[in-house]
Protein backbone atom coordinates (compact mmCIF):
# COMPACT_ATOMS: atom_id res chain seq x y z
CA UNK A 1 0.00 0.00 0.00
CA UNK A 2 1.64 3.34 -0.71
CA UNK A 3 1.14 6.79 0.84
CA UNK A 4 2.07 8.75 -1.19
CA UNK A 5 0.72 11.03 -3.95
CA UNK A 6 1.85 13.77 -6.60
CA UNK A 7 0.03 16.56 -7.83
CA UNK A 8 1.22 18.37 -10.95
CA UNK A 9 -1.34 21.66 -9.84
CA UNK A 10 0.44 22.34 -6.70
CA UNK A 11 3.59 21.11 -8.50
CA UNK A 12 4.49 18.54 -4.79
CA UNK A 13 4.04 15.31 -3.25
CA UNK A 14 0.73 15.08 -0.90
CA UNK A 15 1.05 11.89 1.55
CA UNK A 16 -2.74 9.56 2.71
CA UNK A 17 -2.36 10.60 5.76
CA UNK A 18 -3.00 14.39 5.62
CA UNK A 19 -6.06 13.88 3.55
CA UNK A 20 -8.63 14.53 6.15
CA UNK A 21 -6.39 17.90 6.72
CA UNK A 22 -6.21 18.53 3.31
CA UNK A 23 -10.09 17.84 2.54
CA UNK A 24 -11.13 19.78 5.72
CA UNK A 25 -9.51 22.79 4.12
CA UNK A 26 -8.71 23.42 0.84
CA UNK A 27 -9.71 20.05 -0.43
CA UNK A 28 -7.34 17.23 -2.12
CA UNK A 29 -6.14 18.16 -5.09
CA UNK A 30 -8.19 16.47 -8.24
CA UNK A 31 -5.17 15.98 -10.22
CA UNK A 32 -3.40 13.40 -7.57
CA UNK A 33 -1.60 10.48 -8.75
CA UNK A 34 -0.85 7.72 -6.34
CA UNK A 35 2.72 6.18 -6.37
CA UNK A 36 4.66 3.89 -4.91
CA UNK A 37 6.93 4.45 -1.98
CA UNK A 38 9.65 3.46 -4.13
CA UNK A 39 9.09 5.83 -7.07
CA UNK A 40 8.92 8.56 -4.30
CA UNK A 41 12.23 7.24 -3.20
CA UNK A 42 13.26 7.47 -6.41
CA UNK A 43 12.10 11.02 -7.10
CA UNK A 44 14.03 12.17 -3.79
CA UNK A 45 16.98 10.56 -4.33
CA UNK A 46 17.48 11.79 -8.37
CA UNK A 47 16.45 15.59 -6.71
CA UNK A 48 19.26 14.95 -4.08
CA UNK A 49 21.69 14.63 -7.10
CA UNK A 50 20.72 17.82 -9.06
CA UNK A 51 17.48 17.17 -10.67
CA UNK A 52 14.36 18.41 -10.89
CA UNK A 53 10.74 16.76 -10.26
CA UNK A 54 8.52 17.86 -13.02
CA UNK A 55 4.86 16.27 -13.96
CA UNK A 56 4.88 14.34 -17.53
CA UNK A 57 2.03 14.59 -20.32
CA UNK A 58 0.04 12.40 -17.68
CA UNK A 59 0.62 14.48 -14.64
CA UNK A 60 2.83 11.88 -12.95
CA UNK A 61 5.70 13.20 -11.81
CA UNK A 62 9.47 12.36 -13.53
CA UNK A 63 12.61 13.38 -13.29
CA UNK A 64 14.23 16.26 -15.34
CA UNK A 65 18.14 17.42 -15.78
CA UNK A 66 17.99 21.12 -14.96
CA UNK A 67 19.08 23.30 -17.90
CA UNK A 68 21.22 25.96 -16.68
CA UNK A 69 20.54 29.57 -17.51
CA UNK A 70 23.67 30.24 -19.32
CA UNK A 71 22.48 33.58 -20.45
CA UNK A 72 21.62 34.73 -17.29
CA UNK A 73 25.14 33.26 -15.43
CA UNK A 74 26.51 35.15 -18.43
CA UNK A 75 25.08 38.18 -17.77
CA UNK A 76 26.38 37.98 -14.09
CA UNK A 77 29.49 37.34 -15.27
CA UNK A 78 29.46 40.23 -17.72
CA UNK A 79 28.56 42.75 -14.80
CA UNK A 80 31.68 41.44 -12.32
CA UNK A 81 34.10 41.74 -15.31
CA UNK A 82 33.16 45.43 -15.60
CA UNK A 83 32.89 46.17 -12.57
CA UNK A 84 35.93 44.59 -11.42
CA UNK A 85 37.72 46.48 -14.36
CA UNK A 86 36.96 49.59 -13.57
CA UNK A 87 37.90 49.35 -9.93
CA UNK A 88 40.90 48.39 -11.32
CA UNK A 89 40.89 51.98 -12.69
CA UNK A 90 39.15 54.01 -9.85
CA UNK A 91 42.55 55.66 -8.80
CA UNK A 92 43.26 57.04 -12.52
CA UNK A 93 39.46 58.26 -12.75
CA UNK A 94 39.91 60.10 -9.16
CA UNK A 95 43.19 62.05 -10.47
CA UNK A 96 41.09 62.45 -13.64
CA UNK A 97 37.86 63.97 -11.37
CA UNK A 98 40.91 66.35 -9.19
CA UNK A 99 41.63 67.77 -12.88
CA UNK A 100 45.33 66.00 -12.59
CA UNK A 101 47.41 65.26 -15.63
CA UNK A 102 47.91 61.65 -16.28
CA UNK A 103 51.38 60.11 -17.03
CA UNK A 104 51.47 58.19 -20.29
CA UNK A 105 51.23 54.71 -18.86
CA UNK A 106 48.28 55.86 -16.70
CA UNK A 107 46.67 57.04 -20.01
CA UNK A 108 47.56 54.00 -22.04
CA UNK A 109 46.28 51.58 -18.87
CA UNK A 110 42.91 53.84 -18.74
CA UNK A 111 42.52 53.05 -22.28
CA UNK A 112 43.67 49.47 -22.63
CA UNK A 113 41.03 49.15 -20.35
CA UNK A 114 38.09 51.22 -21.44
CA UNK A 115 38.51 49.18 -24.86
CA UNK A 116 38.38 45.89 -22.41
CA UNK A 117 35.50 46.73 -21.49
CA UNK A 118 34.14 48.11 -24.87
CA UNK A 119 34.97 44.25 -25.92
CA UNK A 120 32.78 42.98 -23.11
CA UNK A 121 29.74 45.03 -23.32
CA UNK A 122 29.87 44.13 -27.30
CA UNK A 123 29.48 40.23 -26.23
CA UNK A 124 25.28 39.76 -26.67
CA UNK A 125 24.98 37.42 -23.38
CA UNK A 126 21.33 36.61 -24.49
CA UNK A 127 22.57 34.62 -27.21
CA UNK A 128 24.81 31.97 -24.66
CA UNK A 129 24.12 28.49 -25.34
CA UNK A 130 27.17 27.50 -22.76
CA UNK A 131 29.89 28.85 -20.94
CA UNK A 132 31.93 31.79 -22.39
CA UNK A 133 35.12 31.89 -22.96
CA UNK A 134 35.89 35.83 -22.15
CA UNK A 135 38.53 38.08 -23.27
CA UNK A 136 40.99 38.85 -21.14
CA UNK A 137 42.55 42.17 -20.14
CA UNK A 138 46.06 43.11 -21.20
CA UNK A 139 48.08 45.80 -19.84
Amino acid sequence: MNGYYYSAGIGGFLYEGDRPEFEAAAGWPADAVAISDRWYQHLIDGQTKGKMIVPNEQGKPVLKAIEPDYPAMAELQKQQIISDAMQSVSVIQLKLQAGRTLTESESATLAAVLDYIDEVENIDTAAVVSQVDWPQMIR
